[in-house]
């Protein structure tokens, strides 16, 4: 019993100090801290304000040429950003998906019993 209560305490004592590397390290991400997920939310937001952008770059475009507008650069500088963007939060977007899953009406009206 003793010999199992130090394993334990030695056995905590380790997994306590991996922690706290990885705590340290920048590159491991807790995707359950709120900071985390406020940042996902305003990197989402970025995107689609990008996005919209760009639709309205376009509009003003073929609506009336405007002297000075120069399209191409602008989309040109705007689309970097949205593909690091995109980098980012395409891998959560699939965890949050594979996350969530429920199951249809039909898993709850399946009879249990033959003849129910």
């Amino acid at each position: 019993m003793k010999a199992v209560l130090q394993f334990l305490c030695i056995s905590s004592v380790a997994f306590s100090a991996v922690a706290s590397d990885y705590a340290v390290d920048a590159y491991v991400i807790d995707q359950r801290d709120p900071k985390y997920q406020i940042a996902l939310e305003h990197l989402s937001n970025a995107g689609r304000s990008l996005r919209l952008a760009q639709d309205e770059l376009k509009k003003a475009e073929a609506s009336h040429p405007l002297p000075g507008l120069d399209l191409v650069r602008m989309l040109s500088q705007v689309r970097p950003v949205e593909e690091t963007i995109n980098v980012i939060l395409r891998p959560e977007q699939k965890r949050l998906k594979y996350q969530e899953l429920t199951p249809d009406g039909q898993f709850f009206t399946t009879p249990l019993r033959h003849g129910d």
